[in-house]
C-alpha cells in the first residue's frame, strides 16, 4: 500500500526448481523467479541457460508475459526480445502445453544490477504505437536473419490472451500465421516491398485513436505507410506525420487497416487485390480470408488433381471465415474473385 522494505522469510533454493503446470481452461500459469538472483529469460540474456530454451517442449509458444503498470497492460518477451533478466520473486506468465514441468534451474541464475537491459544490435526495428489520449498500446516488429513470413515461435509472440484486451493494437503473420494476435513479429530482413502487414484493433466506438511509427536501423528510402481500407487512404507513418481518426463502429481484429514498406510513394490506385489480401487457415476449421472489406466475392477450392471442392460466396466484412473442417487434409489451390479482380493461392489442411 506504501513504498517500504519487504522481508521474505525461509529457506534459499539451492537447487533446480521444477513447477507442475496445467493447461486448464487457457494454459495461462502464474509464476515467479523462486531464486534470490537474477534468472536469464531468453537467449539474448544466456545463449544456452534460459527460461524459454530450456522449457520449449513444455509451452505453446515461445513467450514470457510481464505485467507492466505504466501502460496497464503485458508486455511479451521472446527469442528475438533485448536481453531479459528476471528480478528476484519476479512474477511472470506462460503458456502451457498441457500437465507439463516447467523448469527454473542454477544454471540460469546471474548477478545484475538492473531488472533488464538492452544490447546493442544493427537489425532494422520497427514499433507500432496507438494511444486514445489516456491510454497507450505498442506492437514490434523485428527483421531478422532466418526468420520466416509465417509464424516462428520463439521469434513470434502472441499479446497476452489471459486477460480481457478491450483496448490493444497488434499484427497478423504476412502468411499462414493461424489468426495470431501478435505483439512481436520477426521477419526476414529483405523483400520489404513485398511484406504486408495485416494490423488489428481492438477499441470501442467514438474512441479517438492516433497510430505512430518509430524505427530503429531501418534501411535508407523505405517508407512506412498505414493503408485505411475503410477511407481507402495512405499515411505516411514518419517523425513528422501520424494517422488519427474516431472510430464509428466498433473494431476488435484485422481487416482494416494494413502496414506497408515501401521506397516509394503510395496512393489508393496503387494496390489491387494481390497486395492487400491474404487467405491462410485458421484452426484448421476455417479458411480466413482478410482485406475484402465490401462487396461480394466467390471463393472456389481445388484439389492438386484439379477437382473443385468447394464452391461459395460471401459479402465482405474485412476478415470472413469459411468452413473447411469437412474437407480432408491435403494441398489446394483457392481462387478468389472479386470486384477487383482474381486471386490464386496455395494453402494447407492439417
Amino acid at each position: 500500500a506504501s513504498t517500504g522494505d519487504v522481508s521474505f522469510t525461509g529457506t534459499i533454493n539451492t537447487s533446480d526448481v521444477n513447477v507442475a503446470m496445467t493447461s486448464n481452461s487457457n494454459g495461462y500459469n502464474l509464476l515467479g523467479n523462486p531464486y534470490t538472483s537474477f534468472v536469464a529469460g531468453n537467449e539474448n540474456a544466456d545463449g544456452t541457460n534460459n527460461i524459454l530454451t530450456i522449457n520449449s517442449a513444455s509451452l505453446t509458444e515461445n513467450t514470457l508475459w510481464f505485467w507492466n503498470q505504466s501502460t496497464d497492460s503485458y508486455n511479451q518477451i521472446n527469442q528475438a526480445s533485448a536481453a531479459f533478466q528476471i528480478a528476484p520473486a519476479q512474477g511472470f506468465f506462460v503458456s502451457a502445453s498441457g500437465s507439463v514441468t516447467l523448469s527454473i534451474t542454477e544454471a540460469m541464475q546471474s548477478h545484475q544490477g538492473t531488472d533488464n537491459f538492452q544490447r546493442t544490435t544493427n537489425r532494422p526495428e520497427m514499433n507500432i504505437t496507438m494511444t486514445n489520449g489516456t491510454a497507450s498500446r505498442d506492437t514490434d516488429i523485428f527483421y531478422i536473419d532466418g526468420t520466416t513470413t509465417g509464424f516462428d515461435n520463439g521469434y513470434d509472440s502472441s499479446i497476452f490472451g489471459g486477460a480481457t484486451n478491450e483496448f490493444a493494437i497488434y499484427t497478423h503473420a504476412v502468411a499462414n500465421g493461424s489468426g495470431r494476435n501478435l505483439g512481436i513479429q520477426s521477419l526476414p530482413p529483405n523483400n520489404f516491398e513485398n511484406m504486408i502487414v495485416p494490423v488489428g484493433v481492438n477499441a470501442e466506438s467514438g474512441t479517438p485513436i492516433t497510430i505512430d511509427a518509430s524505427t530503429n536501423n531501418f534501411p535508407s528510402g523505405i517508407n512506412i505507410y498505414l493503408e485505411d481500407k475503410q477511407e481507402n487512404s495512405f499515411t505516411l507513418l514518419d517523425t513528422d506525420a501520424n494517422f488519427s481518426t474516431t472510430l464509428e463502429n466498433n473494431l476488435s481484429g484485422i481487416g482494416r487497416f494494413y502496414l506497408h514498406t515501401t521506397s516509394g510513394v503510395l496512393s489508393a490506385d496503387d494496390f489491387g487485390i494481390n497486395n492487400n489480401v491474404s487467405i491462410y487457415t485458421s484452426s484448421n476449421e476455417n479458411l480466413r480470408i482478410v482485406g475484402v472489406q465490401n462487396g461480394t466475392a466467390s471463393v472456389q477450392l481445388y484439389n492438386i488433381l484439379g477437382k473443385e471442392v468447394l464452391k461459395t460466396s460471401f459479402e465482405g466484412n474485412g476478415v470472413n471465415d469459411i468452413k473447411v473442417n469437412d474437407i480432408p487434409i491435403g494441398i489446394y489451390i483457392v481462387k478468389l474473385t472479386t470486384e477487383n479482380g482474381t486471386l490464386n493461392r496455395k494453402i494447407i489442411i492439417q
